[in-house]
């Protein structure tokens, strides 16, 4: 199965889920896979996507629990898992040699990739990449949770919005972000597989396979970044021996979705190397 064009597609993995998946740029270029944060989907790369593929073949996909794909009721979906099926799918697809782009999540998983396939892949850039889940960060993963249980998206959105975003982009912003996710977001994505990706990634921790990461990997923090702090990304870099580290001056938590042009300017010189 290769799937091909901005035709949405679904992949069956080993296991029984169905992910959904597109695959766009030109055939025969260098391959790269995109990977989800938290409680998003492959639509958080829209605005990077033309600077993408305009070098490379890419693979964007939800992971289960998000967007379009499979959201089995037993949960919880920890990150190992995600990144287990995130493999399963390039091997389903065929796909060899793909650069990683990740935010938050997406780069938790990516993390699993790395420490898990060494070789596998020629590098990754990954946005809000901490090692860990610390307390301070579950605690506020919990809330996010009761907040979706008790009033549903919407408390659940304006408890998390200032983690976010930056402050002049989640001022100019706010209403269409709020739509997007009261209106688009939730309309077909049950609640529980919400509820199934926040509790697996409360226990997280990749700290000690770190060590076995030797591809180049650009690590990216938004300066204004609450969610995942600069001084928190910067533990993952100094664990892994072949990473670059870089402060994003005026962008949150989301630099993909914040500033795609100068994000996907930012990966395309990197995977130059």
């Amino acid at each position: 199965m290769t799937g091909s064009g901005h035709r949405p597609s679904w992949a069956a993995l080993p296991g029984g889920v169905k992910l959904h998946y597109r695959i766009q740029g030109q055939p025969g270029a260098p391959w790269m896979v995109l990977l989800n944060g938290l409680l998003s989907d492959t639509t958080m790369w829209a605005g990077a996507l033309p600077g993408l593929t305009a070098r490379h073949r890419v693979l964007t996909f939800d992971s289960r629990g998000q967007g379009r794909s499979d959201a089995p009721p037993e949960g919880p979906y920890p990150v190992p898992l995600l990144a287990g099926e995130a493999w399963e799918l390039l091997e389903v697809l065929g796909i060899r040699d793909p650069w990683l782009v990740g935010l938050s999540n997406g780069s938790a998983m990516a993390l699993e990739l790395l420490a898990a396939h060494p070789g596998a892949f020629p590098g990754a850039v990954l946005t809000s990449s901490v090692p860990r889940i610390d307390f301070a960060m579950a605690l506020r993963l919990r809330h996010w949770l009761r907040c979706l249980e008790l009033g549903g998206p919407g408390l659940q959105f304006e408890a998390a919005a200032p983690f976010l975003w930056g402050d002049a982009f989640l001022v100019q912003r706010y209403p269409l972000l709020k739509d997007y996710f009261l209106k688009q977001k939730y309309m077909n994505e049950p609640f529980h597989g919400s509820r199934h990706q926040i509790e697996g990634v409360l226990q997280w921790d990749i700290r000690s396979k770190l060590g076995a990461i030797q591809d180049p990997v650009l690590l990216l923090a938004g300066a204004e970044d609450l969610l995942t702090p600069v001084w928190k990304c910067l533990e993952t870099a100094q664990l892994i021996a072949h990473s670059r580290f870089e402060v994003v001056p005026g962008v949150g938590h989301a630099f993909p979705v914040e500033n795609p042009r100068a994000f996907s300017e930012r990966v395309v010189k990197f995977t130059a190397i």
